[in-house]
């Protein structure tokens, strides 16, 4: 339900083409339009599991440091968190040079180059940094602390829902219904005398058989399988359809010049058996 208050909008919107078929106007309304429909299912896959919250470690590396000259600090692999940087990324890094310095520094993104460059076996990490003036009028009589806030890494494989979903089929993977994806220019569609842009799809489309209670999509299904497995002569057996789809929106040529218009029942985005 998180992406149903923008769809609406977006409904809204395009049901409203702007008079006088002003091309340019429209075409970048139409960017815009699937700008905002890319970024709000991106959304919600961020948000479909939520994440921890991150986990502070707070460790002391080794300071080498002269007026005026670039600060080094030495990071003991041995110091690190477990995990890092395989299991765990490090999001944040804020070093505080000592007790008296103002503020903590962020410096995270040398921090991660360093994890990058130098491989898993190499026993220290080296950070040159060069630390803003007023982090040196602060005395330096205690070691300085590195706080890192990590955060597990995501599993493999969890780009989406349909992704995730482990291949169960009876039949063999492969066989049963699932989601299949083929690219389709609009000569292909038979769409070029009429369909302005995008000028190719990503058609998701539902195939595959429909195994014995596999993927139902309700309970009349069931008894669909239940009942093409005792009469196959009589009742047909459940389809591959589509059980969910992606908004698409077109650019087109109308009587009165050009519109947009949203699709919600043309590109399949999860199937079940019906």
């Amino acid at each position: 339900m998180r992406g149903l208050p923008l769809t609406l909008l977006l409904l809204a919107a395009l049901a409203r083409p702007p008079p006088g078929g002003a091309l340019a106007p429209l075409r970048r309304r139409f960017e815009d339009l699937l700008a905002r429909l890319r970024a709000n299912r991106s959304t919600e896959a961020l948000n479909a599991e939520p994440s921890p919250a991150p986990a502070v470690h707070t460790l002391t590396p080794e300071r080498e440091c002269h007026l005026g000259s670039p600060l080094h600090l030495r990071i003991p692999r041995a110091s690190l968190p477990p995990g890092v940087p395989g299991a765990y990324r490090v999001q944040r890094a804020l070093l505080r040079v000592s007790p008296a310095a103002p503020d903590p520094w962020d410096v995270t993104r040398p921090l991660q180059r360093q994890l990058r460059l130098r491989g898993p076996r190499a026993p220290t990490l080296l950070l040159r940094l060069s630390p803003p003036s007023d982090l040196w009028r602060a005395p330096l009589s205690a070691p300085p602390r590195l706080e890192l806030h990590l955060r597990a890494r995501a599993a493999r494989g969890r780009r989406s829902a349909r992704m995730r979903t482990k291949d169960d089929c009876p039949l063999g993977s492969g066989h049963c219904c699932r989601l299949h994806t083929v690219r389709a220019s609009l000569q292909d569609l038979g769409w070029t005398d009429w369909v302005l842009s995008p000028r190719e799809l990503h058609v998701g489309m539902c195939v595959g058989e429909c195994p014995s209670l596999y993927r139902s999509a309700n309970t009349h299904a069931q008894v669909k399988a239940r009942l093409h497995g005792l009469r196959p002569d009589s009742v047909p057996a459940p389809c591959c359809v589509p059980s969910s789809y992606d908004l698409v929106v077109l650019m087109h040529k109308t009587e009165s010049g050009i519109a947009l218009h949203t699709y919600d029942d043309l590109v399949a985005k999860g199937c079940h058996c019906a």
